[in-house]
């Protein structure tokens, strides 16, 4: 059988370029922030699934929550089974100034579609969805099984999709799952990734009596009057020392060393990736030192602990001479495989009482286990071999893991992940920013790509 051409994929994407954007209107014009706007999410949730339904799935709701995880399947009685996963839920839309149209109107403007959600996650639902159209409509009739599992809560914390993902663990099972989309732009370099660490959210809070004083003090009387800020400085340098390894017992045993076949991944990534962060952020000197390998490992192999937030004390532009009574502060502990959210949780916490500091009230605000999809998985394979056919003459390299998180945890036990896209897929997209946007080259090649996925999984199928 004739596999159809990158060309013909991509020109046969064009002609469904206008639908796919009014698909993507339709759902931009709900501000589905999940953990303000209840009833547009579930608005936004019921136009999803009417698309859907639109296209000859079957569509079934799971909840325990007030956002449904939306599965849709077309069961074509296929050897080979290809999933996706997306959200419907978005971001806050920040400061409304800072728009140039509205973030719940589809705006298109110089080559890109704005709204929030276009990125994400949003236009690369859309995207998947008119993929499998257009590989329906080349192809004759679907050659694999398609499921869709959509959750309206991932930029808020889910709790329906943890329940699904252990209820009804069957619904995962495919040869592989898209995460949150797919694309890769001609000539632009692209990522094919195998999974996600994990992140573990704390915060931490020090003040008040008998401790502390009941309000802030006359910072002439700090001789005597213990000073908020400073124990919690002090509680955070025990946790991380200048040179950047984390002092908590027992964090770096539960990560151990790399994995041999993900460094070798690493070592065939032809990106300069200090040169790209250079020119990204203004960066001249970096967190971690050596080799572009070193550089990698840290950035995709490596936990973090990272202070997101520190508060204590008057921020005015005024001068204010106190001792602060409160003191607050925001950390985000990225984790690899063999650590997890709650044992990471008892080390914290264990940590702080063997240093002494059992004055600082700590508060588990959630997160995700990190999980990963072997690097020479078959569908890995397809993946990558479609990436670099697409992105030619540029390449496109494999990552064992992203420094972002997302619950894979409860897809891999049961299906393989991956998520591909190219440099100029995510350049300028400002994504969880104002005037969010996507290429509407984006919007092109991703339909294509997913039709090109489709196709070669159902030829492995047939082998």
């Amino acid at each position: 059988m004739t596999r159809t051409s990158i060309k013909d994929l991509i020109e046969g994407s064009r002609k469904m370029e206008r639908s796919a954007f009014e698909v993507l209107a339709e759902q931009v014009k709900h501000p589905s922030v999940a953990a303000r706007e209840k009833e547009e999410t579930k608005r936004c949730a019921d136009t999803v699934e009417r698309q859907f339904k639109d296209r000859g799935y079957k569509v079934t709701r799971y909840a325990i929550s007030d956002a449904p995880v939306l599965f849709a399947e077309k069961d074509v009685g296929a050897p080979k089974t290809l999933m996706f996963y997306h959200h419907y839920d978005v971001q806050p839309e920040g400061q409304m100034d800072l728009w140039n149209s509205s973030p719940w109107v589809l705006t298109e403007r110089d080559g890109r579609a704005y709204g929030r959600g276009t990125s994400d996650d949003k236009g690369p639902m859309v995207v998947s969805m008119i993929g499998v159209d257009l590989a329906e409509k080349v192809l004759g009739k679907l050659p694999v099984n398609v499921k869709f599992i959509v959750e309206g809560e991932e930029e808020s914390g889910p709790v329906s999709l943890p329940w699904f993902a252990k209820t009804y663990p069957h619904l995962i099972k495919a040869d592989g799952c898209v995460w949150e989309g797919a694309s890769a732009i001609p000539g632009s370099p692209s990522e094919v990734i195998c999974g996600m660490k994990g992140d573990a959210y704390f915060e931490m809070h020090i003040g008040g009596p008998p401790l502390f004083p009941r309000t802030d003090v006359h910072s002439g009387e700090g001789g005597i009057v213990p000073n908020a800020a400073w124990r919690l400085v002090w509680a955070l340098n025990s946790i991380k020392d200048d040179k950047g390894n984390v002092l908590i017992k027992g964090f770096n045993e539960l990560a151990g060393e790399p994995a041999k076949e993900d460094l070798d991944v690493l070592r065939m990534y032809r990106r300069d990736i200090r040169g790209l962060y250079k020119a990204d952020y203004g960066l001249e000197s970096f967190a971690a030192k050596g080799s572009n390998l070193d550089m990698l490992t840290a950035l995709y192999l490596r936990p973090v602990v990272s202070i997101s937030g520190l508060t204590s004390g008057y921020q005015g532009p005024e001068d204010a001479t106190i001792v602060p009574a409160q003191a607050h502060a925001k950390l985000d502990i990225r984790l690899v495989p063999g650590q997890t959210m709650d044992k990471v949780d008892v080390l914290l916490r264990q940590h702080l009482i063997e240093k002494g500091f059992t004055d600082v009230q700590v508060t588990f605000r959630g997160g995700y286990d990190p999980a990963k999809t072997p690097t020479d998985d078959p569908f890995i394979k397809i993946m990558h071999e479609v990436s670099s056919e697409f992105v030619s003459p540029a390449h496109a390299d494999v990552v064992p893991m992203t420094g972002s998180s997302g619950p894979v945890a409860f897809f891999t036990p049961h299906t393989p992940i991956c998520m591909t896209g190219s440099q100029a897929d995510v350049e300028g997209t400002n994504i969880h920013a104002p005037d969010e946007n996507m290429p509407m080259k984006s919007l092109v090649h991703g339909i294509a790509f997913t039709a090109a996925v489709i196709e070669r999984l159902a030829e492995a199928g047939r082998r």
